[in-house]
């Protein structure tokens, strides 16, 4: 109940950009403490903004979209990418990273039966491992769950991810452009992810052709920290140009 009660908050906000407490009390027919400890703890995730008396969308022109609809969007692309992306990355003996987006969710039906590890922050992977591959070993990373993307983040999470080392990092990002290359909305989602690049040996980024040309609220991680970038077109020449200009390899499923 109280997560879908989060997300409807976060619904409300996607349309109107503000709403009052008062409203919100009145909407779910609960009490003012317990619409306070809502917007409270979906402030201290990064997916709000707190105000005198209510609450505002954290940007003006992005939010974050919930997984389940994330999932239903441009699946054909996503899935040749989740399979190229595990043909080209994944080998026997390797740990991997991954994180909570559709498309690097997509690489599970993909990996081998056995012989690799698996770190994650994201509920939905860790279900889908279970389901589509329970032999192999799987580490979920605890902290604070995201009511919007059901992944795991927080304090806890940043200080569990910096006590293992991965081989590769499989990411995703919600728009790439050629100034600053990969960004996403939500602060404390970005911080994770910086996290689970630093820990491992090489970073692989998974994006559909979609995202090229768009820019979010801030920079997902330095693309310095990219070793290779898993798309289902050619991108855009400004993006091709500064792949090519940081070094990172692309490749088209």
């Amino acid at each position: 109940m109280m997560i879908s009660r989060h997300q409807r908050i976060l619904s409300l906000l996607g349309e109107r950009r503000t709403v009052s407490s008062r409203e919100l009390c009145e909407l779910f027919g609960v009490t003012p403490m317990t619409v306070w400890r809502d917007l409270k703890l979906l402030g201290e995730m990064g997916l709000l903004r707190r105000g005198r008396g209510g609450v505002q969308a954290i940007h003006e022109s992005a939010g974050e979209i919930v997984f389940e609809q994330k999932d239903r969007e441009m699946v054909e692309r996503k899935k040749r990418i989740a399979a190229c992306a595990v043909r080209e990355f994944v080998h026997p003996g390797d740990v991997i990273v991954l994180e909570g987006g559709t498309t690097v969710a997509g690489m599970i039906r993909h990996l081998p039966e056995k012989r690799i590890s698996v770190l994650t922050n994201s509920l939905h992977v860790a279900v889908q491992m279970r389901t589509l591959r329970p032999n192999l070993p799987l580490r979920v990373i605890g902290g604070w769950l995201s009511p919007v993307s059901g992944n795991l983040i927080g304090p806890e999470a940043m200080k569990e991810i910096k006590r293992v080392k991965a081989d590769v990092c499989f990411l995703g990002a919600s728009g790439f452009d050629a100034d600053v290359g990969p960004s996403d909305p939500n602060p404390l989602e970005i911080e994770v992810k910086r996290a689970f690049s630093a820990i491992a040996r090489r970073t692989v980024l998974l994006l559909d052709a979609g995202k090229f040309g768009r820019r979010d609220i801030s920079v997902t991680i330095n693309s310095r920290r990219i070793d290779d970038l898993v798309t289902d077109l050619v991108p855009p020449k400004p993006v091709s140009d500064f792949l090519a200009r940081q070094g990172i390899g692309l490749h088209i499923a």
